[in-house]
C-alpha cells in the first residue's frame, strides 16, 4: 500500500488503455472478498484480486476485452479443479474498460481506501525506517515516516 496513490497515477499515465477487474460476488472459499479490484493494461497490472489461476484468467479476459474494443463483461468462475484452483468457492468478476471518469474514480477510491487504514508511525526516516515502511506496505496499514 506504500505510495499507491502516486503509483496508480503513474500506472494510468503509462498505459493508454486500461481495464478494471472487480470481484462483484464471492461465495465460499475465495482468495479475496467482494469489492477487491485490480487494473490491467495490455502490458502490465496494478494490484491483485488474489493471484493464482483466477488472476491469470481474469488478466487474459481483460486484455481480450481491451483488444476487442468491448466496454465490459461479467464472468462467473468456479474455483475448482477445472481451472487448477483448489479454493472451492465461486466468484463473479466484472471487467470494464476505463474511461477518463473511470480512471478518476479509481484514483479517488484508492485515496479513500488509504485514508481508512490505521496509521503506523515510524520514528526515524533513514534507511531502516524506509525498509520498515516498505515491509509494512504489504499489510493493511498506512506507514508514516517521521
Amino acid at each position: 500500500m506504500f505510495r499507491q496513490r502516486h503509483d496508480i497515477k503513474r500506472f494510468l499515465a503509462d498505459n493508454a488503455t486500461v481495464a478494471a477487474i472487480t470481484i462483484e460476488a464471492a461465495k465460499g472459499s475465495t482468495p479475496r472478498d467482494d469489492g477487491a479490484w485490480m487494473l490491467v493494461s495490455p502490458q502490465s497490472a496494478f494490484r491483485t484480486i488474489g493471484g493464482g489461476n483466477l488472476e491469470f484468467i481474469a488478466i487474459d479476459k481483460a486484455r481480450s476485452l481491451l483488444a476487442d474494443g468491448r466496454e465490459q463483461e461479467t464472468i462467473p468462475i468456479a474455483l475448482g479443479p477445472e481451472i487448477g484452483q483448489c479454493c472451492g468457492g465461486h466468484v463473479t468478476l466484472k471487467l470494464q474498460r476505463l474511461s477518463q471518469d473511470g480512471q478518476a474514480h479509481y484514483i479517488e477510491r484508492i485515496g479513500r481506501e488509504l485514508s481508512e487504514l490505521p496509521n503506523v508511525l515510524i520514528f526515524g526516516a533513514g534507511h531502516v525506517g524506509h525498509c520498515l515502511a516498505q515491509a509494512l506496505a504489504l499489510l493493511p496499514v498506512h506507514p508514516v515516516l517521521i
